[in-house]
């Protein structure tokens, strides 16, 4: 199978877990908690010809506090500048731990091992994304912080 088509489908599957009604939400309030994630969920079909804007998470099971405020502050970043965007499904917000079934395909595709925040168009069975590492050099000044995130995704949903 495709690489990125493989991808998409554990995207997508992943997205129709979030969007189904996890009721159990990080402490940010946008996305499933990840202490207790189920495996993934059969995909039998994918939109191909629709394009996404995923704000990716990646995390390990194990995080230390930095690693849990980035994900708080990023969440909250998106919620605040993104919220018509998110209500429409342009964007995703998705935390993922790389340590669940289905990670380790994510983990070769988008480069990261560790902590990651990873903004990612799909486009069919094409993906652009970028990896946000300035955020851990920007968590302790919010504003920065705030607005790189902001231009970031802002860039991919133009």
């Amino acid at each position: 199978m495709n690489k990125n088509l493989s991808i998409i489908l554990i995207t997508s599957a992943l997205g129709l877990f979030w969007l189904a009604g996890c009721e159990q939400k990080s402490n940010a309030g946008l996305g499933p908690d990840k202490s207790n994630q189920q495996s993934l969920p059969a995909v039998s079909s994918v939109e191909q010809s629709s394009t996404q804007i995923i704000a990716y998470y990646f995390h390990r099971t194990f995080r230390c506090p930095t690693c849990r405020a980035i994900e708080a502050n990023a969440a909250q970043v998106i919620e605040k500048n993104f919220a018509q965007e998110l209500a429409d499904e342009r964007l995703m917000w998705m935390p993922l731990n790389l340590d669940d079934p289905g990670g380790e395909e994510l983990e070769k595709e988008f480069d990261v091992s560790i902590s990651t925040l990873v903004i990612a168009k799909m486009e069919g069975n094409n993906i652009e994304y970028k990896k946000l590492e300035k955020v851990w050099d920007l968590l302790g000044d919010s504003d920065k912080f705030s607005q790189y995130i902001t231009e970031e995704i802002n860039k991919y949903l133009q």
